[in-house]
């Protein structure tokens, strides 16, 4: 189950834009890859698809939490191959939030160091390494989500780092498209603070090569910018990549390979093509 589960995020991008067309600009996905406290959105920037955990029968904390509806389909298939694996204990806890809500969770944060004692410059300093900007969270995406366990109360805390399902969504996280957003060892460039609660959808193959590179994110995506050129990488599912960084969107054949293009903040694409061929052995990133 798990390997046709990764084959089809793979899949998702190989049908993301009908083929036969010629050299056209491919349309910019829904999702937009950087949200943090250097690469912010409106107020008013809400999911295009969202859709109920509950609705896919996904155990959360309230029958209201959504993500984008393809986050929200890989997060089942997710969670059905980890209750297949013996893990069975896990609750979503957060998925989308609003701006309001982003605020309002911000705002309690710094009234709570102001009533520790600190000053306000740097109440909000503290607040801001716990608690993302309004504007900047990625739960304003859609793609991320928090999960806790039972077991837990459905609190966040650093031991969902030694749960049996902080460990396999560590180890298996990434076959379905999402990461660990925050790792203990990135939050000088994330700017947040260790949080092994928080996962991201980013879809594949950025998942497995963050994953497997041992990178966040932001370096991953500053990789590709600095890279200046097409990078290959072959998945085991005899999926071929090319992926590169773009600042303006770019002209491609659609009938040599589906293309995805996301935003990667204000400024910026990144564009993948995909093509399946089984002959291919996994390339290696130098």
């Amino acid at each position: 189950m798990k390997k046709l589960f990764c084959l089809l995020l793979a899949l998702t991008l190989l049908s993301a834009l009908p083929l036969g067309a010629a050299a056209a600009v491919p349309e910019v996905s829904r999702m937009r890859l950087l949200f943090n406290p250097w690469n912010g959105v409106s107020e008013e920037y809400v999911p295009a698809d969202p859709v109920t955990l509950y609705s896919l029968s996904i155990r959360a904390s309230l029958s209201a939490i959504q993500l984008d509806r393809q986050a929200a389909h890989f997060a089942k298939a997710m969670f059905t191959d980890m209750a297949a694996d013996g893990v069975t204990d896990y609750m979503v806890v957060s998925g989308y939030r609003a701006y309001e809500s982003q605020q309002r969770l911000f705002t309690n944060k710094i009234n709570q160091y102001l009533g520790q004692g600190y000053g306000e410059q740097e109440a909000r300093v503290l607040a801001s390494s716990i608690v993302a900007v309004p504007g900047t969270s990625e739960h304003q995406s859609g793609y991320a989500m928090d999960i806790s366990t039972s077991k837990q109360g459905g609190t966040l805390t650093n031991a969902i780092e030694t749960s049996p399902m902080g460990q396999w969504m560590r180890a298996n996280c990434a076959d379905y498209g999402y990461i660990l957003r925050y790792a203990k060892d990135k939050t000088e460039i994330t700017g947040i603070v260790y949080e092994p609660w928080h996962f991201r959808f980013i879809g594949a193959p950025h998942a497995k090569i963050i994953t497997e590179r041992g990178i966040c994110l932001e370096e991953y995506l500053a990789l590709m910018k600095d890279q200046g050129r097409t990078v290959p990488y072959v998945d085991g599912d005899g999926i071929s990549y090319s992926i590169r960084y773009a600042t303006a969107l770019p002209d491609v054949d659609l009938n040599e390979s589906a293309v995805a293009v996301h935003a990667v903040a204000a400024e910026g694409y990144l564009v993948t093509t995909a093509q399946h061929n089984p002959l291919l052995t996994p390339l290696r990133w130098n």
